[in-house]
């Protein structure tokens, strides 16, 4: 090809081509040449030849805004990633309704519950243990109102365990099921560590303690009084929970009306009414998900290891105890009350 063709073909094109980089690859829309193919592209390095010039380089093709439009598209915007983002979420929530309910439900109980106690514990008002009561009975009915309709806010692996023994709730969902509750309890009481960690500062000097004068895993994980042996503690933490079970059940039995058509507010009493009768025994767990989650929380947030292994071992009461109670519960409706089957 003569330099008179690639003049012409310049002017009639009438771009001006871009500063060429040292090495540049740059895509060819036409070639009028009769000796060669025609290519798409070519790549000149204008270190290692510098006889061309940008005067040779003429018959170039530069894409103008509509390609560069549909290129800039072909990878995701931001905003389009965000929208992924977004119906990935819908569908995990779709797909896990009850986990997500369940887990929220513990965390508002947790959260609440504990504050309870914080506000107990760190000298914010007189102490009374009517206030404890109904403070926790009262967030047993805020966090059935969020979740009951969802998940059946169980909030209370005893609780779920019993019903799939003796309500025929689906096995597969039982461990799903207690994952959401422990974690749930965790973040509940990580959320109110960070609103109440000035007041525990000004309460324990910045030193972590669990019991003592200035002692406050109280706060989040329950521990017996120092009057009360394991023994006592383990039936008391068996008989609540077995009253407990047994008053879910047959509030939710249909043909107990109208109990049934208000199974949060009983329920939320019945907390109350045994927390008031027997709670004091035992630090009053009722809930392994309600000591587990805070009981990690407290080990990782400064009080350490020690919150399961001080008072002879007592994490494990709170842990196990409220599973033989409500399974007691189960067995009580079963035999003595539940009369479906006959």
């Amino acid at each position: 090809m003569s330099n008179e063709n690639y003049n012409n073909n310049f002017t009639s094109a009438k771009v001006s081509p871009p500063p060429l980089s040292p090495t540049s690859t740059i895509p060819i829309n036409k070639i009028q040449s009769s000796s060669s193919p025609k290519n798409k592209s070519t790549v000149i390095d204008l270190e290692k030849n510098d006889t061309f010039n940008r005067e040779e380089i003429v018959d170039v093709h530069y894409p103008d805004q509509y390609e560069e439009t549909i290129t800039a598209n072909s990878h995701p915007s931001i905003s389009r990633r965000f929208d992924d983002l977004v119906a990935l979420g819908r569908r995990f929530r779709r797909n896990n309704r009850e986990f997500l309910a369940e887990f929220i439900g513990t965390l508002i109980l947790v959260l609440l519950i504990n504050g309870v106690s914080a506000e107990q514990r760190l000298s914010v008002s007189n102490g009374s243990w009517l206030t404890v009561a109904y403070g926790n009975g009262m967030a047993v009915l805020f966090a059935i109102s969020i979740c009951g309709h969802i998940s059946g806010a169980h909030m209370n692996p005893a609780i779920t365990v019993t019903l799939w023994l003796f309500s025929n709730f689906p096995r597969n969902r039982v461990l799903s099921y207690i994952i959401a509750q422990i974690a749930g309890a965790f973040c509940g009481s990580a959320l109110l560590y960070t609103i109440i960690t000035p007041a525990i500062n000004q309460f324990d000097g910045g030193t972590r303690s669990i019991l003592g004068d200035t002692g406050t895993a109280t706060i989040f994980a329950t521990y017996p009084p120092l009057y009360v042996g394991i023994g006592t503690a383990i039936a008391s933490e068996v008989i609540g929970t077995g009253l407990l079970a047994l008053l879910v059940m047959t509030t939710g039995h249909p043909q107990n009306r109208p109990f049934c058509s208000i199974q949060g507010v009983i329920v939320a009493t019945g907390v109350s009414s045994i927390l008031l009768s027997i709670g004091y025994t035992s630090g009053f767990s009722l809930n392994p998900a309600r000591d587990i989650g805070p009981r990690i929380f407290t080990a990782v947030a400064g009080w350490g290891l020690e919150v399961f292994i001080i008072s002879d071992y007592y994490a494990l009461v709170p842990m196990f105890a409220p599973f033989l109670g409500s399974l007691v519960g189960g067995t009580v409706y079963t035999i003595f009350i539940d009369h479906a089957s006959d």
